[in-house]
């Protein structure tokens, strides 16, 4: 018979849930850029609501409930903060920088042609992500594309094709 004691403790030690680490988000520069000013102008309208929450609140002999301008600005206000949020969030967890470049591979911040298309690898994250830009398709490293060409050298093949040539920026 085992020892009571010792399974309890053992029990206790595999119900115990553990914080999941906090991956660094590695993001390019522009990116960083785009991140911080769509962040203060959302900072700057969710303010410049004030006022318009005290006009609707106002206009209705109704108080807060059964107010539907009230109702359309308070969703609106939703969606931005939750936006604001979100990309606070984004920044808080991104690196300080990329991860050191290895020359000859595909790096964060290289293009690479694979059946004579064109991507841009951006970083974990872009709000540029599926757009061409300068006749690349911008992709995120954590896209399947982006997955699978990372840390490869040309001619290295992947589940969408040959990397047929890298060009570092």
């Amino acid at each position: 018979m085992p020892n009571r004691s010792r399974f309890s403790s053992l029990h206790a030690n595999t119900s115990r849930k553990e914080k999941p680490l906090k991956k660094e988000l590695f993001i390019l520069e522009d990116d960083k850029q785009w991140l911080n000013t769509r962040i203060e102008t959302l900072e700057k309208e969710i303010q410049d609501l004030g006022p318009d929450f005290y006009d609707v609140f106002n206009q209705s002999s109704e108080t807060w409930h059964d107010n539907a301008p009230f109702d359309a600005l308070r969703d609106r206000q939703s969606v931005m903060f939750a936006e604001y949020t979100k990309l606070k969030s984004i920044r808080s967890n991104s690196a300080i920088s990329l991860p050191k470049r290895k020359k000859g591979f595909v790096n964060i911040g290289s293009a690479v042609i694979i059946n004579t298309k064109k991507f841009y690898i951006a970083g974990d994250w872009t709000p540029h992500a599926g757009i061409a830009l300068d006749g690349q398709i911008v992709v995120s490293a954590q896209s399947p594309l982006g997955q699978s060409v990372l840390g490869k050298k040309q001619g290295e093949q992947t589940p969408f094709g040959r990397i047929e040539t890298i060009i570092e920026s």
